[in-house]
């Protein structure tokens, strides 16, 4: 049995919706772990008093403290992989420019629906004829693509020439 039958197919996410969510991840997570910290140090002063044991506030500030800065930890690392997905945007945006202006520059939509006669066909009949068509010719000029990516290239060049 081959390794590409026992992988599952995902879902591609662009590059931009990751760093969205890195961003968002990113200050979320560290705004949270300050102000934590912070209400946990104003506790301790005395400026926010809990009246509770002494043996509790210490367990307490000691679980916290460590979610605090966990929280912290995870929003430091969102910021860093801020910059690494920035590259890999700008790489994945360079990668689809090419391949919709290679589309453009070798195929129509007269092409790439191949003589069909739309008369005849339904329009999902002729969705799938489509698809495959592009499919096909994507997977034969840049075989290389993922997958995912493949499936999500389909789609964008499918709309580019067939937007209704």
């Amino acid at each position: 049995m081959s390794d590409t039958a026992n992988k599952t197919p995902h879902t591609y996410v662009d590059a931009g919706k990751k760093l969205e969510d890195a961003a968002s991840t990113a200050w979320s997570f560290t705004f949270l772990g300050i102000m934590g910290v912070a209400a946990l140090i104003l506790i301790w002063a005395g400026i926010f008093p809990l009246d509770i044991s002494y043996g509790t506030l210490m367990f307490g500030t000691l679980i916290m403290g460590i979610l605090f800065l966990i929280f912290i930890f995870v929003g430091i690392r969102a910021f860093l992989d801020k910059k690494k997905l920035r590259s890999i945007k700008a790489e994945e945006d360079a990668n689809i420019c090419q391949i919709r202006q290679w589309f453009q520059e070798y195929y129509s939509a007269d092409a790439i629906s191949n003589g069909m006669d739309e008369d005849d066909l339904s329009i999902d009949q002729l969705y799938f004829l489509r698809s495959e068509n592009i499919s096909r010719l994507l997977t034969e000029q840049f075989p290389e693509l993922e997958e995912s990516f493949a499936e999500y290239m389909l789609e964008n060049i499918y709309q580019m020439y067939f937007p209704d």
